[in-house]
């Protein structure tokens, strides 16, 4: 048997994307410090931050732990108002989605597994709202499927 390392990841150290004028994301675990296996996020949203539209993924499953604040979640059938210390696990071809619709900062952990690389969503998700821009529709789209994300028109 081979035994392996264990990795620690600072929280002060790791990689952090903005999107848009709202919303940081910190990389916590990804998947190659993973092997593939998980994906873990720290996802800070200012108030009125728009998150992600009801979706789905294919491959993967979501999960998300709100650390402080409160955080809407749509879990499939409607809008939910989670709060610090709620859990919410969408498994894959579940719709789901979040927003921060509260006047306070909200936070939370968004866990996949696998992995699937997600980190490249969230930066390209961050490259294209960059600097103020508006990206296209075709822009989003092509970013969310090459990510293993689809929209959903609102159950």
């Amino acid at each position: 048997m081979t035994l392996l390392a264990a990795s620690l990841q600072r929280f002060g150290e790791a990689f952090k994307v903005r999107i848009g004028e709202t919303t940081t994301t910190r990389f916590i675990a990804v998947a190659a410090t993973t092997g593939g296996r998980l994906g873990v996020f720290h996802h800070h949203m200012l108030p009125g931050a728009a998150g992600a539209s009801p979706h789905y993924h294919t491959k993967i499953a979501e999960s998300f732990y709100i650390l402080s604040g409160e955080v809407s979640v749509h879990d499939g059938t409607a809008w939910r108002t989670a709060r610090t210390g709620d859990f919410l696990h969408v498994p894959e071809n579940a719709v789901h989605g979040f927003r921060n619709d509260s006047d306070a900062p909200a936070e939370m952990l968004i866990i996949f597994t696998p992995a699937e690389s997600r980190e490249g969503f969230f930066t390209g998700l961050g490259e294209l709202l960059a600097d103020g821009n508006t990206p296209t529709r075709a822009e989003l789209t092509a970013l969310m499927e090459k990510y293993d994300q689809f929209e959903v028109d609102e159950p």
